[in-house]
């Protein structure tokens, strides 16, 4: 009997609580008794709890939020974040805690990724877990906090170690590669490619651990000649250094702070351009991003160049209040520039550090020949944004 109480003890678990939150687009669930064939339920901007067994999908041009919390704990604590980038497909497989606290059972999670792209962040240093994520191509094995960039590819499965370790395989298990912080790699089903070099930075001064100037030079606009002016400082956060865009008051009307570098970089012939930022929305004055989606608190703006010598712009803006209304008799808060419709703007918790990842921009900026600038901005009316870092990666 003794031996029984402690076999139950160590092995008996309980599902996670398991959440979904749509950012942009268009979210789908498939809940464990459905099949593909079945109508999917839509997920909103407020979210809600799915179950283990249960299919997340996006489509084009759209971002969801998956995390798993102990709800046990008080407050319930966040142990898995899930970014889902457009067109990813993950299905949750397990999602397993330890009934019992002093358990010997670790936390399990695995996944299914059958496309996209999915970026994992792991929160708890004290808990004991284990995260799969298998695909047709291959696997990973996560058992560190840290955060993990993994992509479904036609050909390969792509693991980007940000912050961590991981195990990478193919799918047979018959190869496998270590990774560790900054590194990554491609697994087919029958090879690992091995560490590969990584991108090249196209943003100086990124992480803004010098003064902003010379590399950035700070912008600042209201629509009023006397009305106040924001600020673009750098400013101690941790043991780290954040830029802190503010305009605070009541009243304010119309306003932009931001920072711009200028680039000049060739790109043409590279394979892969992407946006990384870090960042958190502290506080936003004016819902969603206005009346015609132009005042979010943070925008980033790409300013090139294409083949042709014609410069051009690409935005993405991001927000944490405020829900997309665009129906008549309802006040208009397009969740995109209505006159510049590009991209769709990115919910974001309030408050809360995010790191997003663009996908691959090259076809976003059809013949693009030079990176002209980019420029990290606040407009609306009162607004506080931190930005940790910046970057624009290309590879070659």
């Amino acid at each position: 009997m003794p031996a029984a109480t402690l076999a139950f003890y160590n092995t008996a678990t309980v599902e996670a609580t398991i959440n979904v939150k749509l950012q942009a687009g268009q979210m789908s669930v498939w809940r464990p008794t459905q099949t593909d064939r079945d109508p999917p339920s839509v997920v909103s901007l407020d979210g809600y709890d799915i179950s283990e067994g249960s299919l997340v999908a996006l489509s084009t041009d759209s971002a969801g939020l998956l995390t798993l919390l102990d709800s046990a704990s008080s407050p319930p604590q966040s142990l898995l974040t899930v970014q889902l980038y457009p067109n990813a497909r993950l299905r949750i497989e397990r999602a397993r805690l330890p009934r019992f606290g002093a358990s010997a059972r670790g936390d399990e999670f695995a996944f299914r990724l059958a496309g996209g792209r999915i970026q994992v962040t792991a929160h708890v240093p004290d808990r004991r877990f284990s995260l799969r994520i298998s695909s047709d191509h291959g696997g990973v094995l996560i058992s560190t906090p840290g955060v993990y960039s993994i992509e479904h590819a036609n050909d390969a499965l792509q693991l980007n170690v940000l912050e961590g370790i991981a195990t990478v395989a193919t799918r047979s298990g018959e190869m496998s590669l270590n990774l560790s912080s900054g590194q990554r790699t491609t697994v087919t089903a029958s090879s690992v490619a091995g560490v590969l070099p990584p991108p090249r930075n196209l943003v100086r001064n990124g992480q803004f651990q010098a003064a902003l100037q010379p590399d950035w030079q700070v912008e600042v606009l209201a629509a009023a000649p006397d009305a106040p002016l924001g600020t673009a400082q750098v400013v101690e956060e941790g043991t780290s250094r954040a830029l802190i865009l503010e305009r605070m008051g009541e009243g304010l009307g119309w306003g932009r702070t931001g920072i711009v570098q200028s680039l000049d970089a060739r790109v043409d012939g590279g394979r892969d351009l992407r946006l990384v930022l870090d960042f958190a929305i502290l506080f936003q004055e004016l819902p969603v991003c206005a009346s015609v989606g132009s005042e979010c608190p943070l925008f980033v703006s790409i300013t090139w160049r294409d083949a042709k010598e014609g410069v051009r712009e690409w935005i993405q803006g991001f927000y944490a209040n405020g829900t997309p209304q665009i129906q008549p008799g309802a006040p208009i808060l397009p969740d995109s520039i209505l006159t510049n419709p590009q991209r769709k703007h990115v919910k974001m918790p309030l408050g809360q550090r995010m790191r997003w990842e663009s996908e691959n921009l090259f076809p976003y900026l059809p013949n693009v020949q030079t990176i002209e600038a980019i420029k990290i901005y606040a407009e609306g009316h009162a607004v506080r944004t931190q930005v940790n870092a910046v970057a624009l990666l290309l590879t070659d």
